[in-house]
């Protein structure tokens, strides 16, 4: 087992603001390296066991609340989107979104539903490196998956050490070159999209490089629904005489036009789910965006004290047209024109010892991030930016300290204990202040701290039973502190929600044989975050008094014989407003019930041909907080084949999916409090695509 980064982040700053820095504390999740395994042995993917990030081989067990996919487990697809890394993962929840001009929506135990746009409440990484901002925004859009080798889900209160807005954390990990070769690849389906992918890698001795590209062009299934997308990354990786490990990546991504064909009424979408929105031609809705990150990270993880240190820094720059004119002097435009800078930097250091015989390792230490929004507005002039409408520079800086204590008092028994204290200041300059638009510059500084405890015992070999409690935080966004309801300024009288979560199960692990767990959650939260009003272009946030989730989660894995294996996943929460003018009123943008069921088969008994079937099956979704509409629940059905063929220095990897084998007719997604009433987004009915790579190894 090779361990993952996941915890802190490993920042680096290009503001000076950040560039004083301590030691950080990573808390990370171990994976299995299947870069030159056997199918047979990439199916060891398990229960993973949280661990300190730089702690020798093998895993320190520390609460078995983090859950992986490997390639194995991936759905088959294109590699366009994180729902295909994420099946089966209990707790989790994927929109199904024809639109690119939004970027897939990912909540986990209700964490990150009211989000419009982007990824919200849910720490994002990949490779170590965040991909989540300060304020708790972030997104997966602009990363290339091809080379993903496994996805990791904390869940639980743990996921609150990893600061604000982690209601969650989804942490990616991509391979590292074992061999020289060269990869070409193509994907295409009936919706007319067209993937080409191009990549590179070679190894020698300690060094290694590789590099990507791929080209995507989607004519869309539904009307004002094209795409394009262009993709690189370059990483290298070096391990120096004395074992550090550095590793430095270079990606970006550039989508000159993401068409938006904007959502349905549900009247609309009954009577025609493919039916044009007039207000997309009218307006010509679409968004471009231009993104690039940049990355170094040193690592040395021998002997008792470890440590790591990393920097990185990326600018995001978009324009988008929606649909509305926009042209109220107090309003935001029909326009968005964004231009943000990000960076940060954070160091760690773990120490391993013993006190009174017991083992003990203690890691400490401390991250700095920053990010700076320039947002303008204009108005929509049939799709065409008119006069400006919006002009501020937002800023958004955090600093945090923290540690973890984990002791082994007896074998089975692991206790662990860990919290945080963080810093976030926020801080608007309005520079648009004319007659009917007043002044809404404004500051806030947050002050919060989390932790969490709890412990995990394991009896007759294979069994372990695991609870842990804890604190969490998740603070307004910049975009959610623009507006006041009634009001002129920076809406600073939002506070940061307050979770208080509580988890314990039981699992079961033999081996690739069988993995079994079994997770009851609560979660209860003061001062959730919701929207209030959106008014002639301004929407603006509060916060509700109280909401309570509660649930189920079942979790399996079993492997019949060497030709067969299944994988399940059922979840049942309640998810409720507990206090308030919505009490007793479900959370909008969450199913109470998800179930999910994989079926693999190898007729062959070997990678030559795979057989796959997956079902899903979701309860309905309520589109706003009053709970009148909800979108119903649905069940879907996809098949596919897919097969590796190796000859020689040659390799083949090909599939075909035939995806809402059914042709349901559902909702994919809901726009959550979506005051014009187009709430309903339709999932694509059924359709085909199909893929193929052929590698030189050389």
């Amino acid at each position: 087992m090779k361990p993952f980064y996941a915890m802190t982040p490993c920042y680096a700053t290009k503001f000076s603001s950040l560039l004083p820095l301590g030691c950080t504390l990573v808390i990370a999740t171990s994976y299995a390296d299947t870069s030159h395994v056997s199918r047979a042995e990439k199916s060891l993917a398990t229960v993973e066991t949280l661990v300190v990030y730089g702690s020798q081989p093998g895993p320190l067990d520390l609460a078995r609340q983090s859950i992986a996919n490997t390639p194995t487990d991936f759905g088959t697809g294109a590699r366009l989107d994180p729902a295909e890394l994420l099946v089966a993962i209990p707790g989790v929840q994927v929109d199904f979104r024809t639109n690119y001009a939004q970027d897939t929506r990912i909540s986990l135990r209700g964490f990150g539903a009211r989000s419009a746009f982007g990824v919200r409440g849910i720490d994002l990484l990949v490779d170590g490196i965040p991909m989540s901002t300060p304020d708790g925004q972030g997104q997966l859009s602009s990363v290339m998956l091809d080379s993903v080798t496994a996805v990791q889900v904390l869940r639980g209160p743990l996921a609150s050490l990893y600061g604000n807005g982690a209601g969650g954390v989804i942490a990616v990990q991509t391979a590292t070159p074992q061999q020289n070769q060269f990869v070409l690849g193509g994907v295409g389906s009936d919706q007319g999209l067209e993937r080409y992918q191009v990549q590179g890698d070679f190894r020698h001795s300690n060094f290694a490089v590789r590099g990507q590209f791929a080209d995507t062009r989607l004519e869309g299934d539904r009307p004002h629904s094209a795409a394009e997308r262009e993709q690189a990354a370059v990483q290298m990786f070096y391990t120096t005489s004395n074992n550090l490990d550095v590793r430095i990546k270079h990606e970006q991504s550039d989508d000159p036009l993401l068409e938006d064909p904007l959502g349905l009424t549900p009247e609309q979408w009954r009577a025609d789910p493919w039916q044009k929105n007039p207000l997309a031609e009218t307006y010509n809705t679409r968004k471009s965006v231009k993104h690039h990150q940049t990355s170094i990270s040193v690592r040395e993880q021998q002997g008792d004290t470890r440590w790591q240190t990393a920097v990185w820094q990326g600018e995001r720059d978009i324009t988008q047209y929606l649909g509305f004119i926009g042209d109220g002097i107090s309003g935001s435009g029909g326009v968005v024109d964004l231009a943000r800078d990000f960076a940060g930097a954070s160091a760690t250091v773990t120490h391993s010892t013993q006190l009174l015989s017991m083992p003990i390792d203690l890691s400490l230490g401390a991250e700095a991030a920053k990010m700076e929004d320039r947002r303008r507005g204009y108005v929509n002039n049939l799709g065409v930016a008119g006069d400006l409408r919006r002009d501020e520079l937002g800023e958004a800086s955090g600093r945090d300290i923290y540690t973890l204590l984990q002791l082994n008092p007896v074998q089975p028994l692991t206790l662990y204990a860990g919290a945080r204290r963080s810093w976030l200041d926020i801080d608007v300059e309005d520079y648009f202040i004319v007659a009917g638009n007043p002044d809404d510059s404004g500051a806030r500084a947050y002050r919060e701290h989390s932790y969490a405890l709890g412990g995990n015992y394991q009896f007759a070999n294979h069994w372990e039973i695991f609870a842990s409690s804890g604190r969490g935080y998740e603070t307004p966004t910049l975009t959610e502190m623009a507006y006041k309801a009634g009001a002129t300024g920076l809406n600073t009288q939002l506070d940061a929600a307050i979770n208080h979560q509580y988890q314990w199960g039981v699992q079961y692990q033999h081996q690739d044989q069988l993995q079994f767990s079994i997770t009851h959650f609560i979660i209860n939260t003061d001062n959730e975050i919701v929207v209030d009003q959106s008014v002639g272009g301004r929407t603006s946030f509060r916060n509700a008094a109280e909401t309570e989730r509660e649930g189920v989660e079942i979790f399996a894995r079993v492997a019949l014989n060497d030709m067969w294996k299944l994988q399940a996943s059922a979840q049942s929460m309640r998810a409720d407003y507990s206090a308030g003018p919505w009490d007793g009123k479900q959370l909008p943008g969450v199913a109470r019930e998800q179930y999910q069921l994989g079926v693999e088969w190898l007729p062959l008994r070997n990678d030559l041909l795979q057989v796959n079937l997956i079902t899903q099956q979701r309860s309905r979704i309520f589109t706003a907080d009053n709970n009148q509409v909800a979108a119903p629940g649905f069940y879907t059905l996809d098949f596919s084949l897919q097969g590796e063929y190796e000859m020689q220095s040659w390799g083949l990897d090909w599939w075909l999916k035939l995806a809402n084998l059914r042709d349901e007719n559902y909702v994919g997604s809901v726009v959550v409090n979506q005051s014009n009433g187009r709430a309903f987004e339709p999932a694509l009915g059924r359709n085909f695509s199909g893929g193929v790579k052929i590698a030189y190894r050389f």
